[in-house]
């Protein structure tokens, strides 16, 4: 599968975009900075009470290079969910190696319920493009992949700011309604999403108009993820949709209703009645079905190692090949087969958030083989090799929050990264996709990253020329 995304190579329009705002004073600058912040903050670009960074400097893609991202994300969650049947169903001592690391619920419903999560309404595949313009798989998230309400945030409301100059006004007012019109000739991720939602219900024959619960933890720091999508469900003409927590959710398995899982189950007892409800997912007209196995990152391991498997079709066996970097369960790598580790990395089966990533070009060999000695003490399954897939940074600007200091706006390398969604509904398109930006490798919102305005290209250049 020969996809390229020149994500390194900025685009006639995002090079523009960047010349523009490098051409402007620092006084504009960092009140564009401040007011695109302050937009697309209003908009659910936030994590709990603190707004996440937006990278000024928007990304821009042609469109068919998008579409090609987009159909490639589902052929590597389609092929990851069919190799985790392969060795459930013919490895259970290779699963129980892979797997025993999650919760009490999560085992319970992989014994009982994994055929149910195999109905998957979104992962996300994160990319990293290296130097050639290959995206390369580094992880696939399928619990509860976030940011689709972050990306329309980002987009929007950098639409909604720009320009800051010497006309003082934005597209926002230009015509009225501008940004808006620019926007719904990108892509929505959180309508994409809310559509996908519909779309599994009415599979499922749950009966409409739907009553929604969008059910969340307590203080649930992405909460506003989900006020967004429940805004776009009750626009899609849901009689009801509303976040809860487990102390407001309703399990009466209403044929009405349906269960948004936004709820980590290793949270929630199997013998609770919330536990009950998770191990009953058709009933209750839940999704995202309870599924943490599907993005144990030595699942991801194992699709790397059975690439050829006949399981997989032709198109997901060449996508795998080709767009899938090297990896490994550690157990399977003998230290000698890593080297130095200046080219691969290391990262914790089970892990998220990018906490547990380490670099052997960053740590050099004697630090690399410090963490490779502590990792090899870990329980088996609780490691994995990777592939370093080299992205270079880009200089960029993006909104720099101090504390105690108005935003402003800053510059300086960023590597980005590229996610895109999938869904297994059938029904469902292709998904779209969001780009972060972070100072350093492991590209994360948790780990101080922000989201960059992403794209087609000619919706990019529209806004420009509308400046």
């Amino acid at each position: 599968m020969d996809l390229r995304v020149h994500l390194p190579e900025l685009s006639p329009a995002a090079a523009a975009a960047h010349a523009r705002l490098a051409a402007m004073s620092d006084s504009r600058r960092d009140e564009l900075a401040r007011r695109a912040q302050e937009r697309a903050s209003e908009l659910g670009l936030v994590r709990g009470s603190q707004a996440i960074p937006l990278v000024l400097s928007p990304v821009a893609r042609p469109r068919e290079e998008l579409a090609a991202l987009g159909r490639a994300a589902r052929l590597i969650v389609s092929a990851l969910v069919k190799v985790s049947r392969e060795v459930i169903e013919r490895s259970p001592e290779r699963a129980r190696l892979l797997f025993d690391h999650l919760s009490p619920l999560e085992l319970e419903a992989l014994r009982t319920r994994w055929r149910e999560a195999e109905e998957l309404l979104i992962g996300r595949v994160d990319w990293f493009v290296d130097r050639a313009g290959r995206p390369r798989a580094l992880e696939v998230n399928a619990t509860i992949p976030a940011m689709p309400a972050y990306s329309d945030a980002a987009a929007l409301g950098w639409l909604r700011a720009w320009p800051v100059g010497s006309a003082k006004r934005s597209v926002a007012g230009q015509g009225g309604g501008r940004a808006e019109a620019l926007f719904a000739r990108s892509y929505s991720n959180a309508g994409w999403l809310a559509d996908g939602l519909l779309e599994a219900a009415r599979s499922a024959r749950r009966e409409l108009p739907l009553r929604v619960q969008l059910l969340h933890r307590e203080n649930d720091p992405q909460r506003s993820e989900l006020v967004a999508l429940s805004r776009l469900l009750l626009q899609r003409g849901c009689a009801e949709a509303r976040t809860c927590t487990p102390d407001g959710v309703a399990l009466d398995g209403a044929p009405d209703r349906v269960l948004y899982r936004h709820l980590f189950a290793r949270y929630v007892e199997p013998g609770t009645p919330l536990g009950r409800a998770f191990l009953d997912p058709v009933r209750h007209g839940m999704w995202n079905r309870v599924d943490g196995w599907l993005e144990t990152k030595g699942l991801l391991a194992e699709l790397s190692l059975r690439a050829g498997s006949p399981a997989l079709s032709s198109e997901e066996r060449d996508a795998v090949r080709s767009l899938l970097p090297w990896t490994r369960l550690l157990d399977d790598v003998a230290d000698a087969e890593l080297g130095t580790g200046e080219g691969y990395i290391l990262k914790r089966s089970h892990d998220y958030g990018g906490k547990s990533v380490v670099i052997g070009q960053e740590v050099g060999p004697a630090g690399f083989r410090e963490v490779l000695a502590f990792a090899r003490h870990d329980l088996p399954g609780s490691w994995v090799a990777q592939e370093l897939v080299d992205s270079p940074a880009l200089d960029r600007f993006f909104a720099l929050h101090a504390p105690g200091e108005p935003v402003r706006a800053g510059r300086g390398p960023l590597h980005l990264d590229i996610s895109t969604y999938a869904s297994l509904i059938e029904g469902v398109p292709d998904g779209g996709s969001v780009c972060r930006g972070a100072p350093g490798r492991v590209v994360n919102i948790v780990g101080g990253g922000g989201v960059a305005p992403l794209y087609p290209d000619d919706v990019l250049q529209e806004a420009l020329d509308a400046a």
